[in-house]
């Protein structure tokens, strides 16, 4: 059982490229984490890392230990997974990660009313503002907004994601109104520091993409930042539409350009195996799929 420990702990490690980073995501200490490197490498007779201050890297033999140890993983999940499934009704718990805005605004209502229906069932929700990183050990699903990169993850649609173009009306009444996305370059903006496609704004236009370079004096990192600093009046905001939503029906932001929105993708539940999905996994997945279908409207 050490060495099974000690394994999980080095696959971790490796994934997550930091003790600090694995030690987080598993839920002990990073002291812990190492001592158990330290004993696994003791116990094999080899070194796994090589360590430095500002990096780690594998080892010849550390590399054939990680092929073996990811396929472990995935055997012992599906394994797990397969006994979950005798259970009559699922139980135990369940560990959600999700995008800080999203799930502040939208989560909470469906993961509430899924408890309600499957009492043995208790859920942790992570929200976090990492545009994506592989589902760990401790995670069950992941919900971020796509497109996102190629991964051996399975993903399920929840909804389709549309960007639009957003000001206060404190800003539109000190600045021109933009009639065109080109229009925006001479504009003040507030960037999200997590959108995908990096320093530009895409629109369409004659059912092409129309990429724009913002003006971009302020960056924020989470998008609910992004809608509060678009309220206070600074600048043009880049936002999809369900985290502007509700400052729009307040009055306080304004839609601009809505011929040239775009879609964006959809916002994504990512997890690892469609066929070994516990009860719980399975049962949550479902809900919040069928939730969001009949009630979100973006």
């Amino acid at each position: 059982m050490a060495t099974l420990d000690a394994l999980k702990v080095f696959v971790e490690v490796v994934r997550a490229g930091s003790f600090t980073a694995a030690a987080r995501r598993l839920g002990i200490s990073k002291s812990l984490a190492s001592k158990r490197i330290a004993a696994l490498e003791e116990e094999l007779g080899v070194s796994l890392l090589n360590r430095s201050t500002r990096s780690l890297h594998l080892t010849e033999a550390g590399q054939i230990y990680y092929e073996h140890g990811l396929r472990i993983r995935e055997e012992l999940a599906a394994a797990e997974a397969q006994v979950q499934s005798v259970t009559a009704r699922p139980r135990g718990q369940l560990k959600v990660s999700a995008q800080v805005s999203f799930g502040f605004m939208y989560l909470a209502p469906p993961t509430t009313a899924f408890m309600r229906r499957y009492p043995d069932v208790a859920v942790e929700i992570l929200l976090e503002d990492q545009r994506f990183e592989p589902v760990d050990d401790s995670v069950d699903l992941t919900i971020r907004m796509g497109p996102l990169p190629a991964s051996s993850l399975v993903s399920r649609p929840l909804c389709k994601v549309v960007y639009g173009l957003y000001a206060a009306p404190d800003y539109l009444a000190r600045a021109e109104r933009p009639q065109h996305p080109r229009d925006i370059e001479s504009h003040d903006s507030i960037f999200y520091g997590n959108y995908d496609l990096g320093a530009h704004w895409r629109f369409s236009l004659n059912g092409q993409p129309l990429d724009i370079e913002p003006h971009s004096r302020l960056v924020i990192n989470n998008l609910l930042g992004v809608v509060e600093a678009a309220k206070a009046g600074f600048g043009l905001a880049y936002l999809p539409t369900f985290a502007a939503q509700s400052a729009v029906a307040e009055g306080e932001l304004v839609p601009l350009l809505q011929p040239y929105w775009n879609e964006h993708g959809s916002m994504l539940v990512l997890f690892r195996s469609r066929k070994y999905l516990p009860d719980k996994t399975r049962a949550y997945l479902d809900f919040i799929t069928d939730w969001f279908r009949e009630r979100l409207v973006l």
